[in-house]
């Protein structure tokens, strides 16, 4: 339902209009995403929420929605958020022998970060892979489609000297790990396999109910509009109505094809802004997440009031 706006409402970050290209202007907007997702994510933990949805286009500094990236790209991006976030107040961990765990897609990303951020602050978290942290906690990890059967021929060809009989990411957790009081994951499952997505659900599953988990721009809209169809991927549409639908979207930042902009920041209502060449006006909130076709036709009529008064004028 559409409730009354109110001046109390967080404002939109500054520098995400779509109709400015020069990063210059734009450089700042990640740091007041941070800012203000650590703050969104410090409420909720405070409020008992343990799964924690923030989505936000991580290329914002530097791209609109219009330009072209790559995956590497987007997963750098997310990466370096990740870390950036890990060591923020609100992420946080108590005393107690608990940790914060750094969640990446795989193996690969885990080098990668501990590359770029050599520091010893970023060091204070525990990183580590999907895989490896499902196992870690005594479970299971789903392998990749295909990812078995190559894994077996690796070992096969390890037993005849051809090649290295490694076990893949997930297989064996790299020596224990202290338990996690707070898991941060980097985007699960889109641009990777979708058994990360599957996997989020057994790595949930086997951990302390104490424990939040943050996922960062894991792509859940895919999973709540039925990108993939039940049809073809019925065990990832169980999984989708078994745990991805308990997710609060805590922080949450969205271009809508050019007109405009869904916000959300926990505890406030859903915001909806219409996007001109000079500024975002905020057309509407709602208390509970709106439809993307509902948000379109709300901006449609706007941009046909604004299109229709203009004319008016001119006569």
């Amino acid at each position: 339902a559409v409730i009354a706006l109110t001046a109390a409402l967080t404002p939109f970050p500054a520098g995400i209009n779509e109709y400015v290209r020069r990063a210059s202007e734009r450089s700042s907007v990640l740091g007041e995403i941070r800012r203000d997702a650590a703050r969104a994510v410090s409420l909720a933990r405070k409020d008992g929420v343990r799964l924690i949805e923030l989505e936000f286009p991580p290329l914002l500094g530097s791209k609109t929605q219009f330009d072209d990236f790559s995956n590497v790209e987007e997963l750098d991006a997310n990466r370096d958020l990740a870390m950036q976030l890990s060591v923020a107040p609100e992420f946080a961990v108590p005393e107690g022998g608990k940790t914060q765990w750094l969640v990446l897609p795989d193996k690969g990303e885990v080098e990668l970060a501990q590359q770029a951020w050599p520091g010893e602050m970023y060091r204070q978290a525990t990183i580590t892979s999907i895989g490896e942290a499902v196992a870690s906690q005594g479970g299971a990890p789903q392998a990749a489609f295909g990812a078995e059967a190559a894994e077996a021929g690796k070992k096969l060809a390890g037993m005849f000297g051809l090649g290295s009989s490694a076990e893949g990411d997930g297989a064996a957790a790299a020596g224990a790990m202290p338990d996690p009081g707070l898991q941060l994951v980097v985007q699960p499952g889109n641009g990777g396999p979708m058994e990360d997505w599957m996997n989020l659900e057994l790595l949930a599953e086997a951990t302390d109910e104490s424990c939040s988990m943050v996922v960062l721009n894991g792509a859940m809209d895919k999973l709540r509009t039925g990108y993939y169809p039940s049809f073809f991927y019925p065990r990832l549409a169980e999984c989708v109505q078994r745990f991805f639908t308990r997710f609060t979207s805590v922080y949450y930042l969205r271009p809508l094809s050019g007109a405009g902009w869904l916000y959300r920041v926990y505890p406030e209502p859903w915001q909806l802004a219409r996007q001109t060449k000079e500024d975002l006006i905020v057309l509407a909130t709602f208390d509970s997440r709106p439809s993307f076709p509902d948000c379109l036709s709300v901006l449609k009529g706007a941009a046909a009031s604004s299109v229709g008064g203009r004319a008016s004028e001119a006569q």
